[in-house]
């Protein structure tokens, strides 16, 4: 290494200690003046609840001192030389050089503290530059790698996932396309980070469902807090609540997203990219930055969505300490889980695909209110448990099925092509017939219908002879 280039070095390394000084400063002026900070915000934001903006403003100390912890790590790494700190520069450079925009441009710190932000971002531009500079780059030259990798499938999951489980479904009008952005790195980013995970553990489609499971308890216990909150949706009227829990709601959504927004999509891009097989898509730098794209998604909905429709609901602490942990556990569980199903012989695969389209068409008739009802199936009251009792015993008859099933030697790609048909195009008729408002979406689902329907079909025809063994 020249002089030049450990000149160069030094200088990346003293941005890096200045931007976390700078960054513990902010931490420590906004906690000395909090109550000038708090009544800056209380004036911007009158119906925010004080304590939730307390609570905001006294848990940023946490991952200053997580980030202080990194940051002395990586720079000690990279005044060694390590190639793998000088790209976790280039990665933490770019990411805070958003987030201090983001919260410079969002306005909500008092003028005299957004110039230390004002400060801060120069610094991070600064950084930016300073790291990509081609004396620095040299100094850390690249080392081929030859792990197997697939950006292309991976791109394609992230555009699946959310459009299979907002917009075919009808739940996001076609006026209204544009909201799916907000959506797209949870859903696209949480579908990749689950698929990569399991691959990684070797777990297979139980994992997949479970790890769904989890992804619901996060999106809509703890981001959009709809598991808990009284005024959400009206999901608290669809059916008795249990212990603060909307129950039908939560039937619902922890089924609806393990299936169709993380296990369907993640076997439609496999069976795309069938030749890369069970692989991961992304190597380890790719993983971090999909889950950091995935926290970033779950911040932009939990900013965007909750003050705008259920302004002043804050979900109690036992909830949230309560639905982390169910996550958390689920998590563990999902990770360890192989089940061995004894084999039972498969029907045909159009037979397949009526079933799974009924099983999905029947669930939703039994668990989501539509056609003006305020409860599942026109019930009122306590009566709602008895189609959520239904509902809850055709999702076990089916998970068993299907494991019994794909268990056997006549299981093969057309088998599972045609499940996923079948349940993906009894979730658009639905949408069709009880979430589209207008023509134009009345249309579009049909058509949506209509072209799974022959892709579907045609994908079965063609994949019927290859036999795979499904796990």
């Amino acid at each position: 290494m020249t002089q030049q280039q450990r000149t160069a070095i030094r200088l990346v390394a003293g941005l890096l200690i200045a931007g976390l000084a700078l960054s513990a400063a902010f931490a420590a002026l906004t906690l000395l003046f909090r109550h000038d900070v708090l009544a800056y915000q209380q004036a911007r934001h009158p119906g925010a609840d004080p304590a939730a903006l307390r609570r905001t403003l006294w848990t940023r100390p946490i991952p200053i001192l997580a980030v202080a912890v990194l940051y002395v790590w990586v720079t000690r790494q990279l005044l060694a030389g390590v190639a793998r700190a000088y790209r976790r520069v280039r990665i933490v450079s770019a990411a805070g050089f958003v987030a201090v925009a983001w919260l410079l441009l969002s306005g909500e710190y008092p003028a005299w503290l957004r110039v230390v932000q004002g400060v801060q971002l120069a610094l991070l531009a600064a950084l930016i530059v300073a790291v990509n500079r081609p004396v620095v780059r040299a100094a850390f030259p690249a080392v081929p790698d030859e792990r197997p990798r697939n950006r292309r499938a991976a791109w394609l999951l992230v555009l699946v996932a959310p459009v299979v489980a907002e917009l075919t479904l009808g739940t996001i009008p076609l006026r209204t396309a544009w909201v799916l952005l907000v959506f797209a790195p949870l859903y696209g980013g949480g579908a990749l980070l689950i698929r990569e995970v399991v691959r990684r553990a070797g777990g297979g489609w139980a994992s997949l469902l479970l790890m769904g499971v989890a992804y619901g308890l996060v999106e809509e216990g703890l981001v959009l807090q709809s598991l808990t909150s009284p005024h959400l949706y009206h999901a608290a009227d669809w059916a008795p609540r249990l212990l603060g829990l909307n129950t039908d709601y939560a039937l619902v959504n922890l089924v609806y997203h393990p299936v169709f927004s993380i296990t369907i999509p993640i076997v439609v891009v496999e069976l795309v990219f069938a030749e890369h097989g069970p692989a991961p898509y992304l190597r380890r730098g790719g993983l971090i930055v999909t889950g950091l794209v995935a926290l970033a998604g779950a911040l932009l909905v939990r900013v965007s969505v909750p003050p705008s429709e259920d302004p002043g609901y804050t979900m109690p602490l036992g909830a949230v300490l309560g639905l982390a942990a169910g996550a958390l556990a689920v998590v563990a569980v999902a990770l360890r889980v192989h089940p061995r199903a004894a084999a039972m012989r498969a029907p045909s695969p159009a037979v397949l695909a009526v079933t799974t389209g009924a099983a999905a068409l029947l669930f939703f008739v039994l668990t989501w209110p539509f056609g003006g009802a305020r409860q599942p199936l026109f019930t009122h009251g306590a009566w709602a448990l008895l189609p959520m009792a239904v509902a809850t015993a055709l999702v076990i008859g089916m998970v068993y099925c299907m494991s019994r099933w794909s268990a056997g030697p006549a299981w093969t790609r057309s088998h599972l092509i045609a499940a996923c048909t079948g349940a993906l195009v009894a979730h658009t008729l639905f949408g069709l017939a009880a979430r589209a408002h207008s023509a134009p979406d009345r249309i579009f689902l049909a058509a949506v219908a209509v072209l799974t329907a022959a892709l579907g079909a045609r994908a079965a025809r063609v994949n019927r002879p290859r036999y795979v063994e499904v796990r």
